[in-house]
């Protein structure tokens, strides 16, 4: 109990000693229950292997001798609490908790002193620099939004066959291709962004402009808005077009200087007798292999600390955090004149932002990263022989089923919960053809009402089931560990080596072992159980899809078990008692969720002072029904996404 001195002397002097002397009897019965009750019981249940000789996970709780000892450690132990409350330890082999044990550990865990919030007006510097390790303050676009960008920069939907020109970028941090530290720069880059400004410049200002398109064409007039008269200089028009390219392409004002230097290639051209057209085109792939059109920059002002991050330069952030793309010219508009600094502007922007159709970014690139859906139809995709309905087409309309939906949450505002369970999903022809759905035509998305409950919600998605399927069969494991990985935001360990695989021909073959029946025996080796037990038993309610999501009754001729039986007791069955399982979870769900979102929108690995956005985003949805908008304009307007800091210049960053 806390009080203050002048609150304190207003009470009776015998009453204050008597809440002084219950807060001392307080931590000296958890001292004693410690050394009395809940040590000895480690020492049966937990020490073999967590004790000095075995660290199983890196952990030795016999260290811990005293009450003290625990106290220097807060973080330690409320992981344990959340270890002990989901039932995962102790494992089978160390016997499990009974309800009075379980109680009593649990009871104990819960009084133990919290961990120290840090100030959420705060963030890291170079005291604090061991919370940011990997922190890059200024990043290259990742492929897809370097595509993005030239799809805005000229107004065009044109395929400039971009994808695979450039190299792809794997994710780093929180798992996607935002994080600045994953996001470098090598030789064949800089080959490739070469070979991609000469494409794209000379799609737009070909040498024979009759041969474009309809688009390309008005892409063109665009450009050159102002051209030389007959016998008029070529320089003043040549400065108007390269500078309100420049101003667009690098998402900032630019100087004299920097357009002196742009106009230097078209005096290249113009000089040699190319036309004004290529000539321009010159100074164009100039401006795109910039490193001020290919970084994401945030400049350092003359004052060093924690300062908040320039109007122009947060611009950027917060378009490529909803669109991954650039600014507009409104936002942008709006941040030369340095008006995103006023709070209800700034707001108004992201909630104009989150309504334009390039916020459907979010799903195509933050969704399915956060699921690991961009995995599908590349490194992970059913065998063809086994599975030949399976093609670029229907991987496309997976994937897109997901990422539609998820944009729909965020267009309409709807409750991020919808993720767990809803009574609509988006298909087309060949998706509907799968899910028994009559009426869709075309390969157009489209929104479909579900007549049953076997569907809806992320977990009746074909995409899904196909990620979390072997190439020839279903996996409950591989399942079981999306569930818990993906959505509810647990660690999984790898397997230990030399585990056995399965017998697959076994389970196919009469009187075989299933598959379900082989897992159960996988789990009395103990070793296997701690894992197992928690993956299994949420994998086997999605039994019913096969590995592209179609329903199934049966499986080798016998009716598909798709029960489960959670650690803590819970049986459910089907992917009706899973979403319920789920949804009673909603809140793990909702903080995974969150902070993956964070992550994306930080482009970097959380860390400690994060911690406070992720609880204020929680807040916030619990109090707004959960919706969709809520959550992003939390983070963004969040003091970590408009503040930086900036070191001293005469000392390196660490």
């Amino acid at each position: 109990m806390t009080l203050s001195t002048k609150s304190a002397l207003r009470l009776p002097v015998a009453i204050f000693a008597t809440l002084l002397a219950n807060s001392t009897v307080t931590r000296a019965d958890l001292a004693q229950d410690y050394l009395k009750e809940i040590r000895p019981l480690m020492e049966r249940k937990c020490y073999d292997c967590h004790d000095a000789d075995s660290l199983k996970g890196d952990l030795n709780l016999e260290r811990f001798k005293s009450f003290d000892d625990i106290k220097a450690e807060p973080e330690l132990w409320q992981t344990v609490l959340q270890r002990v409350q989901a039932y995962e330890m102790p494992p089978k082999k160390s016997g499990e908790l009974n309800y009075g044990q379980f109680e009593k550990m649990v009871g104990f865990l819960r009084k133990l002193p919290k961990v120290e919030q840090p100030d959420c007006n705060q963030i890291s510097s170079d005291r604090t620099t061991s919370y940011y390790r990997g922190h890059v303050m200024s990043r290259r676009l990742n492929r897809a939004e370097y595509i993005n960008t030239i799809r805005d920069l000229f107004g065009v939907t044109h395929d400039f066959k971009l994808e695979s020109l450039l190299p792809a970028d794997g994710g780093g941090g929180e798992g996607f291709d935002t994080t600045g530290d994953t996001l470098f720069t090598s030789s064949i880059h800089i080959e490739k962004y070469l070979a991609a400004a000469e494409q794209v410049a000379h799609t737009v200002l070909p040498d024979r402009p009759r041969d474009q398109s309809r688009e390309l064409r008005a892409a063109r007039e665009r450009l050159l808005f102002r051209q030389p008269g007959w016998f008029g200089k070529a320089e003043p028009a040549a400065r108007e077009v390269i500078s309100a390219f420049a101003r667009r392409a690098w998402r900032r004002p630019v100087t004299n200087g920097e357009v002196d230097e742009l106009m230097k290639l078209f005096a290249r051209g113009h000089e040699r007798g190319d036309s004004f057209a290529a000539s321009v085109r010159l100074a164009i792939q100039g401006a795109l292999i910039s490193p001020h059109f290919l970084f994401l920059a945030e400049p350092e002002p003359a004052t060093q600390g924690i300062q908040p991050l320039a109007a122009v330069p947060l611009a950027s952030k917060l378009s490529y955090f909803l669109w991954s793309s650039m600014p507009d010219e409104e936002l942008l508009a709006l941040a030369e004149q340095g008006s995103l600094s006023d709070t209800n502007l700034y707001r108004a922007q992201i909630r104009r932002m989150l309504k334009d159709p390039k916020a459907a970014a979010l799903g195509e690139r933050f969704a399915l990263q956060w699921l690991n859906l961009d995995q599908l139809g590349g490194e992970v995709k059913p065998d063809p022989t086994k599975f030949p309905e399976f093609d670029a087409a229907l991987s496309r309309a997976m994937k897109g089923e997901v990422a539609a939906f998820f944009n729909h949450l965020v267009r309409e505002d709807r409750s991020l919960l919808e993720l767990i369970d809803s009574k609509y999903t988006f298909a087309n022809a060949r998706l509907a053809e799968l899910y028994g759905l009559a009426g869709v035509k075309g390969e157009e998305l489209q929104y479909v009402q579900l007549a049953d409950a076997r569907r809806g919600g992320l977990i009746g998605m074909a995409g899904v089931h196909a990620l979390t399927s072997y190439p020839v069969r279903t996996s409950p494991v591989l399942r079981g560990r999306w569930l818990l990985e993906s959505l509810l935001g647990d660690k999984i360990p790898p397997p230990p080596p030399d585990v056995p695989a399965l017998d697959e021909k076994a389970a196919e073959q009469p009187g075989g072992l299933s598959l379900r029946k082989q897992l159960e025996l996988h789990r009395v080796k103990a070793e296997c159980a701690a894992c197992h037990d928690r993956i299994d038993p949420l994998g086997f309610g999605l039994e019913n899809f096969d590995s592209l999501g179609r329903w199934r009754e049966e499986l080798h001729g016998e009716p598909v078990e798709a029960k489960g039986t959670l650690p803590t007791g819970e049986v459910y069955e089907g992917p009706d008692g899973l979403k319920q399982v789920l949804m009673a979870r909603k809140e793990k769900i909702m903080r995974h969720l969150t902070r993956k979102m964070t992550g994306f929108a930080f482009g970097r690995e959380l860390n400690k002072f994060d911690n406070c956005v992720i609880d204020e985003a929680m807040s916030a949805l619990a109090n707004n029904e959960w919706r969709a908008n809520v959550l992003i304009e939390t983070i963004a307007m969040s003091y970590p996404f408009r503040h930086r800091f900036y070191p001293k210049h005469d000392q390196p960053e660490s």
